[in-house]
């Protein structure tokens, strides 16, 4: 079994999620959350994701669950340790995570790998996935869109917007006692 899989299977073990690759309901999770872990972590799980009709899927992880079928089922990492940023990550987000119906995973999914892997922003993410996804509607591709706001607002980033607000508040205060001391007041 290959060193990504057996992270991958760790993940899954954290998330409490067993994969049965005779099930192709639990193939699609598979696929969709290799995906959102793999940009939830900043660790590359599997190369290949290309955008198919439900959303990211790899050949390589395909072929992964069927020849290590038992293991996915097993939860059978082979004792890998999962590093304290990965563990971190993914036990913050598990909650979010564990809460996705299928048809939730495949939107965030796939509005993750349009907008990290094709590069669109928010909006255009949305509006090509309704156009490719005519079935979904408007308001569960929204809740997609907040779910991985969720998902990726860390105390890192929530700590770097609050200093920036600091930075650009001071700035204006700055702004606004040089216009007082200017008109003498």
């Amino acid at each position: 079994m290959k060193e990504q899989t057996k992270r991958f299977i760790a993940y899954l073990n954290l998330l409490g999620v067993k994969i049965d690759s005779r099930s192709f309901a639990d193939r699609i999770k598979a696929q969709k959350l290799a995906y959102i872990l793999q940009k939830l972590t900043g660790k590359q799980l599997y190369d290949d994701f290309n955008f198919y009709v439900r959303g990211p899927y790899s050949h390589e992880l395909a072929v992964e669950y069927f020849n290590s079928s038992k293991d996915f089922v097993n939860g059978n990492s082979d004792s890998y340790r999962i590093i304290k940023d990965d563990y971190e990550e993914i036990e913050r987000a598990k909650q979010l995570i564990n809460a996705l119906s299928q048809t939730d995973l495949e939107i965030v999914a796939s509005l993750l790998y349009l907008r990290k892997d094709i590069g669109l922003d928010e909006n255009n993410a949305e509006l090509k996935l309704k156009w490719r996804k005519p079935h979904l509607k408007e308001e569960d591709i929204w809740r997609g869109s907040n779910i991985i706001k969720k998902m990726f607002l860390t105390d890192k980033i929530r700590i770097a917007i609050m200093n920036s607000l600091q930075k650009e508040i001071g700035e204006w205060d700055d702004v606004s006692n040089e216009n007082l001391k200017r008109f003498g007041q």
